[in-house]
C-alpha cells in the first residue's frame, strides 16, 4: 500500500515539474508579431518619391540611395523596429513604414512598402 509520505512526495514532484515547465515556457514564449523586413525594398514615399533601402543580412548595416548616391548607415538603438544612422542621416524602419531624416529634418516620408510584408512572432528569451 502507498503511504502518506509517498503521496506527499509524488505531489511535490508534480508541483516542481509544473513549475519548471512553466518557467521554461516563459523563457521562449512568442512575443508580439513583427514585420519581416526584406534585405532590399523600394519604399514609396510622399509625392511618389522612391526610397531604395538595402539591409545587410545580419541587420547591422543599411544603405539608401539619395539622388543616385549611396549612403551607408549603421544600426542604432531606437523604439522603431529598426534604425540606421550616421552623423548626417537617420533611417527608421517600422513594419511596412519607413522614414529618412537628414540632420533631424524629414527628407523622405511618410513612406510605405509597395507590397504587403509578412510578419512572424518575435520570441523572447
Amino acid at each position: 500500500m502507498i503511504g502518506e509520505n509517498e503521496i506527499a512526495r509524488a505531489k511535490a514532484c508534480v508541483a516542481v515539474t509544473v513549475l519548471v515547465v512553466s518557467l521554461l515556457a516563459g523563457c521562449i514564449a512568442p512575443g508580439v508579431e513583427e514585420t519581416v523586413l526584406p534585405e532590399r525594398i523600394d519604399y514609396v514615399c510622399a509625392n511618389n518619391r522612391v526610397l531604395p533601402v538595402a539591409r545587410g543580412s545580419d541587420g547591422r548595416l543599411a544603405a539608401v540611395l539619395i539622388d543616385g548616391k549611396q549612403v551607408n548607415l549603421q544600426r542604432a538603438a531606437s523604439a522603431a523596429q529598426e534604425k540606421y544612422s550616421n552623423e548626417r542621416y537617420s533611417l527608421y524602419l517600422d513594419g511596412e513604414r519607413a522614414m529618412l531624416e537628414e540632420s533631424g529634418k524629414v527628407l523622405f516620408g511618410p513612406c510605405t512598402s509597395p507590397v504587403p510584408l509578412p510578419s512572424a512572432p518575435r520570441y523572447r528569451y
